[in-house]
């Protein structure tokens, strides 16, 4: 099963109520974990992360906050989740930091190639704004339409 890691579920979720702030405005960590329900100091290593990919801009002291580092439009969904859980990948051995025994006779890792290559499409075709123009709630979900990858 293809599933994204709660540290990238939170990511997500703070970088799109980031990016929906008014210009100027800094969202605060404790801010972001009340409204979404998440636990504050979990989120606070998962902003950091994204602090650390140049995602997201912080501010110490009294006064300090997050901003996003890039316009919304500049930041897809492949970055956000490749700056918290790595590399994307179906298998381990698409990573390339394991040998893969069963090189020699695989018969399957060409066609995951092909499936990766196309949700990194997919991804990378996302933006943060794209997501923020989507309802919360109500509608049926579905996906977006990807544009040209955003990097």
């Amino acid at each position: 099963m293809i599933r994204l890691s709660r540290e990238t579920d939170y990511s997500l979720l703070a970088m799109t109520y980031i990016a929906a702030q008014p210009e100027g405005r800094l969202a605060y960590r404790r801010e972001i974990a009340a409204h979404y329900d998440i636990p504050s100091e979990f989120l606070a290593k998962v902003l950091q992360k994204l602090s650390r990919r140049g995602l997201l801009r912080s501010s110490r002291g009294m006064n300090g906050g997050y901003a996003l580092g890039r316009r919304p439009d500049r930041i897809t969904l492949a970055e956000v989740i490749e700056a918290v859980d790595g590399p994307i990948a179906l298998v381990d051995c698409q990573c390339g930091d394991r040998p893969c025994a069963q090189k020699s006779v695989c018969s399957v890792l060409s066609t995951l190639v092909g499936v990766r290559r196309e949700i990194l499409r997919v991804l990378g075709g996302i933006s943060l704004d794209d997501m923020g123009r989507r309802p919360a709630r109500g509608n049926e979900p579905g996906l977006i339409t990807p544009r040209v990858a955003h990097r």
